[in-house]
C-alpha cells in the first residue's frame, strides 16, 4: 500500500486517547459498608456484564473514527508501486508523456489529465536514490532536464504540458528517452511510457528503444506502461475532408460542398447532424448514416449573397473527441462583376450583331458577369473606373485620349479583352494600342472564305490548348474537343514577343499561330482572341464552350479565378503562400491567437510558415497588422491522428518482450470509489453508533 499525503498518518496517533481514558478511568474508590446500598449493588451486578460491553463499543468506535480519518487524509492506494514491481533493483528512470490527439478524448474525464495524474504518480512511486527525467513527446521531443533528482522541475514540466492534434511518434520519444539515461552511473534503466497507446501514435512493427551501458553495450531498458485509457477502447467519428466547387446551376455564386466523415468505431450512428457554417453563422443542416468502422459523404449546398473571401465550416454533432469534428475551407467567393462590352459592329438584326453571343454568354445562369452594352462612340464618355472588366469586340483603334485612359485603367488593376475582326485594323491599333497588347498585330490572314462551299474542311483548326492556365481549366475530355473543332476562316496574326514584356499563348492553330493570348500590365491583365467573337470569321460562338469560355475569361482578367481552396495544410505542416507584390505579409494568425512567423523565399516565390500548430482558419497579416484577406487559408487534423485505435497489452508485451515489461495504472477499468472515500465513510458511520450507544 502507498500514500500520498504520509505525513497525515502522525494523526493516527490521536487513537491513543480512548486508551488513555479508559485507563485512567479505572481508578477504584475506597469500599465503605453501607447496608443501605446493599439492594443496589446486587441489582447493578446482574446489570454490570451488559454495562461492560457498551463501554468495550465506545472505546472501539472512538478509536475507529480517529484512525480512520488521518488514514483516509494520507490518500491510501493499494497500486502496485512501479519500485516495488522492478526486478532489477534501482534504476535511472525516463518517464515519457504522450501528447497525442488522442489524449484530448474526453470521457468522465480528459485523458490527458489522467495521464499528468499517472506520470505525477510514476515521480511520486521512485525511490529517493532514483535519478529520473521526463520527455514531453510532441513534435519535436527533448529531455526537460537532465537525469537527475530535481523532482520539482520535472513536476512543473508535467503540469506545463498540453496536448497536440496530431499522432505524434511515440517510438522516436521512446529512442530519446532512453539515450537520455545514457550518462547515468547506474547499471538499470527502466521507461514509463504514459500514453493511450493508439496504433497511429506507436508502431510494434520497428524495434524496440535500446540505451548504452556503462561500457558502451546495448541495454535493453525495463520498461512500464501506464495505459491512461484503463484498458477501454475511444470509439470517435471525425470530419476529415471538405470538397469545394461552384455551383453556377443553382445561380451566382452558389456553392456545393461535399463532406466526406468517417467512423473509427466498431459501432454504427445514424442521424449524425451536419451543419454547414459561413463566417460562424449556421446556414444549413443535414444528417449523414454512418457504417460501423465506415465512410460517408454528405452535399450541402449554399448561395452567397455577396462575393469576397469567406470561411465555410462544417460540424458534426459532437462527440468525446470534438476537435476533429469541425473542418473549414477559406473560400473567394466571386463577386458581382460588371463589364462594358463596346460593339465595334452593331446590326439590328441580333444574330449578326457583334455582341451578340457575348452578351448572352456573360447573362447566362451561373455568371457573375453584368455587362453593360455601349456603342464605340457611347463608350469613350463612360467613366471606366466604374467597369471591372472591359470588352472590345471588333472595335476600330481608340482615339488617344481612350487609349491612354484604357491604358491607365489595366495598370490600375482592370481587365481588358480585345476580339478583331474587319474594323480592326493591325497598323492603327499597334500605333494606338500596341503598349497594352500582348504582342504587336501583323496582318489578318484568310484561310478560306466563309462563303465557299469547302469552308470548313479548308479552315483552320485549334490544335493545342495550354490547359493549365485558369482560363483553360474546364477543357478537358468531351469539352475539350468542343473547343478544339473550331474552324476559323479568317485570323489575325501577331509579332513575336517584344524584349522584356512576357505573354502567355493559350492555344495556337494547326499553323502554329496563336488563338488566344495574355499578359499582365501593372496590376491588370490583357487578353487577346485573334478573330471574331460573331460568326464572320469563325464558329466558335455556336460551340458549347464560348459560353464557359467568356465567363472564365472575365473571371481571369478580374482576379476571380484564383483557386483559393487549394491552400490548405494539416496540423504540423508547414504553409507556402504567394502574395500579390505590393503586399508583405508578415504572421499567420489562428483562431485562437497564436502566431506563426511567416519568412521570404528565395527568388521572390512568396512566403513560407509552419509548422501549424493547430485546426481551423488562419488570417494572415503585415507587420502593420493588417489583414491580407486574400491570402487566408484553412488548417485541418490528420485523418490518421482521429483513429483511435488500440494496442492491446499483450501486443506490447510481445514487441518490448514479456519479462521486461510492467504494467501500472493499467490493471483494467477504473475503480469508481477511491479507497480514502470509504474510510471517511466508516468514521461518519462509526461516529453514528457512538451517538446511539450515548442516549440514555
Amino acid at each position: 500500500m502507498t500514500f500520498g499525503q504520509p505525513w497525515f498518518l502522525l494523526g493516527m496517533l490521536a487513537a491513543f486517547i480512548p486508551l488513555l481514558v479508559h485507563l485512567f478511568d479505572r481508578r477504584r474508590p475506597r469500599e465503605v459498608p453501607f447496608a443501605a446500598l446493599d439492594f443496589v449493588l446486587r441489582s447493578q451486578r446482574r446489570t454490570a456484564s451488559r454495562l461492560k460491553l457498551k463501554r468495550l463499543l465506545l472505546y472501539l468506535l472512538r478509536t475507529l473514527v480517529l484512525l480512520a480519518i488521518p488514514i483516509a487524509l494520507a490518500r491510501p492506494s493499494f497500486a502496485t508501486q512501479d519500485l516495488a514491481a522492478a526486478r532489477r533493483g534501482v534504476a535511472a528512470t525516463a518517464i515519457v508523456l504522450d501528447t497525442s490527439l488522442a489524449l484530448r478524448w474526453e470521457g468522465r474525464t480528459r485523458l490527458f489529465e489522467v495521464a499528468k495524474d499517472e506520470a505525477r504518480a510514476a515521480l511520486r512511486n521512485l525511490a529517493p536514490e532514483e535519478p529520473a527525467t521526463v520527455v514531453i513527446c510532441s513534435r519535436t521531443p527533448t529531455s526537460v532536464a537532465p537525469v537527475g533528482f530535481e523532482r520539482a522541475r520535472l513536476v512543473n514540466a508535467i503540469e506545463d504540458a498540453t496536448p497536440g492534434y496530431e499522432a505524434v511518434d511515440l517510438n522516436r520519444c521512446l529512442e530519446v528517452a532512453a539515450r537520455s539515461l545514457d550518462d547515468s552511473p547506474l547499471p538499470n534503466r527502466r521507461l514509463v511510457l504514459v500514453s493511450a497507446l493508439t496504433q497511429s501514435s506507436l508502431r510494434l512493427e520497428s524495434s524496440p528503444p535500446l540505451g548504452a551501458g556503462l561500457k558502451g553495450e546495448k541495454v535493453k531498458p525495463e520498461f512500464v506502461v501506464r495505459d491512461v485509457a484503463k484498458g477501454k477502447e475511444l470509439p470517435n467519428r471525425a470530419l476529415v475532408d471538405v470538397h469545394a466547387e461552384a455551383a453556377p446551376q443553382l445561380g451566382p455564386r452558389a456553392w456545393q460542398f461535399t463532406f466526406t466523415v468517417r467512423n473509427f468505431s466498431k459501432e454504427a450512428a445514424r442521424d449524425v447532424e451536419l451543419l454547414l457554417e459561413v463566417d460562424g453563422e449556421v446556414v444549413q443542416k443535414g444528417f449523414v448514416d454512418l457504417a460501423a468502422e465506415g465512410t460517408a459523404q454528405k452535399t450541402l449546398s449554399w448561395k452567397f449573397a455577396k462575393g469576397g473571401v469567406t470561411t465555410v465550416t462544417g460540424r458534426l454533432e459532437a462527440d468525446a473527441l470534438p476537435e476533429d469534428d469541425a473542418h473549414s475551407v477559406v473560400l473567394s467567393v466571386p463577386r458581382a462583376l460588371t463589364a462594358l462590352v463596346i460593339n465595334g459592329s452593331p446590326s439590328p438584326q441580333k444574330y449578326k450583331d457583334e455582341a451578340f453571343f457575348t452578351e448572352a454568354a456573360l447573362a447566362a445562369t451561373g455568371s457573375p458577369v453584368r455587362a453593360v452594352l455601349r456603342d464605340a462612340d457611347a463608350a469613350w464618355r463612360e467613366k471606366l473606373s466604374d467597369y471591372d472588366v472591359v470588352l472590345l469586340l471588333n472595335v476600330e483603334a481608340p482615339p488617344a485620349e481612350a487609349a491612354d485612359r484604357l491604358a491607365e485603367f489595366v495598370n490600375a488593376g482592370g481587365g481588358l479583352f480585345v476580339s478583331v475582326g474587319d474594323r480592326v485594323d493591325p497598323d492603327a491599333w499597334n500605333q494606338s494600342m500596341g503598349g497594352v497588347l500582348p504582342r504587336k498585330l501583323r496582318v489578318i490572314k484568310t484561310a478560306v472564305e466563309p462563303g465557299q462551299g469547302d469552308a470548313d474542311t479548308r479552315a483552320a483548326r485549334l490544335t493545342q490548348v495550354a490547359l493549365n492556365h485558369p482560363v483553360m481549366v474546364p477543357f478537358t475530355g468531351r469539352a475539350r474537343e468542343g473547343l478544339l473543332s473550331t474552324r476559323f476562316y479568317r485570323y489575325a496574326l501577331f509579332e513575336g514577343d517584344a524584349q522584356g514584356v512576357e505573354t502567355e499563348v493559350l492555344g495556337t492553330m494547326d499553323d502554329g499561330a496563336p488563338v488566344f493570348l495574355s499578359a499582365r500590365r501593372g496590376k491588370g491583365r490583357v487578353f487577346v482572341f485573334c478573330s471574331t467573337v460573331d460568326r464572320d470569321w469563325s464558329d466558335l460562338p455556336i460551340r458549347t464552350s464560348f459560353l464557359p469560355l467568356m465567363q472564365r475569361i472575365a473571371g481571369w482578367l478580374t482576379g476571380t479565378l484564383d483557386e483559393r481552396e487549394e491552400i490548405r495544410a494539416k496540423v504540423g505542416e508547414s504553409v507556402t503562400l504567394k502574395p500579390d507584390p505590393n503586399q508583405s505579409p508578415a504572421w499567420a494568425r489562428a483562431g485562437s491567437g497564436a502566431e506563426v512567423a511567416l519568412t521570404a523565399l528565395p527568388q521572390g516565390d512568396g512566403v513560407t510558415g509552419g509548422p501549424m500548430p493547430e485546426p481551423g482558419p488562419y488570417l494572415v497579416v503585415d507587420a502593420k497588422g493588417a489583414t491580407l484577406e486574400k491570402l487566408g487559408f484553412a488548417v485541418s487534423i490528420d485523418a490518421g491522428a482521429s483513429n483511435l485505435s488500440r494496442h492491446s497489452l499483450d501486443a506490447l508485451s510481445d514487441w518490448l518482450g514479456e519479462e521486461s515489461v510492467r504494467t501500472s495504472g493499467s490493471g483494467g477499468p477504473e475503480s469508481s470509489t477511491p479507497l480514502w472515500t470509504w474510510l471517511i465513510t466508516l468514521a461518519v458511520i462509526a461516529f453514528f453508533f457512538e451517538g446511539l450507544l450515548l442516549r440514555k
